[in-house]
């Protein structure tokens, strides 16, 4: 659908994790140790990026808000939306598909998922009986050492 003002503006959504605060800000002290990562690199471009970071953190810190569990009534409504969507994209009329047990854990995201990747399924195999199982994934906010290295420092190599 292309809307009438191609000016019309992109407006980023963001997410994180819900223990992205107390895992990052807090329990890794990246409030701290940020900017003055940041300020030791002594110019007024990097001063200037300490001190929006700081805003960023205080921001995610004061501000976030965490999303309600979809109920019944909105797993209904993004259901038939989203099997509505998928038969328009592909011109065809999708059959209803299981999708994932509805339980107070799991996350639009996992159901919006399992229904697609079931219709596309589907699409591709009408023969098919698609069964998805959702799994968890433990967050890693390790650091990776080797994006530390300095442009100084790949040159050399």
């Amino acid at each position: 659908m292309q809307h009438a003002d191609p000016g019309l503006p992109l407006i980023p959504v963001l997410a994180m994790t819900d223990d992205f605060e107390t895992a990052v800000l807090t329990g890794k002290n990246d409030v701290e140790v940020i900017p003055g990562k940041l300020r030791a690199k002594d110019t007024p471009e990097w001063d200037e990026t300490a001190t929006l970071a700081e805003a960023g953190m205080r921001h995610i810190e004061q501000d976030m808000l965490l999303l309600e569990p979809p109920d019944d009534d909105d797993l209904n409504h993004a259901y038939a939306a989203l099997k509505r969507l998928h038969g328009d994209a592909f011109g065809w009329d999708p059959p209803d598909v299981q999708g994932l047990e509805r339980l107070g854990a799991t996350r639009m995201r996992q159901y919006v998922r399992a229904w697609i990747n079931e219709w596309d399924l589907v699409r591709l195999d009408p023969e098919f009986q698609p069964q998805t199982v959702a799994a968890d994934i433990a967050s890693n906010y390790a650091e990776d050492a080797s994006l530390e290295s300095s442009p100084e420092a790949d040159r050399s190599v």
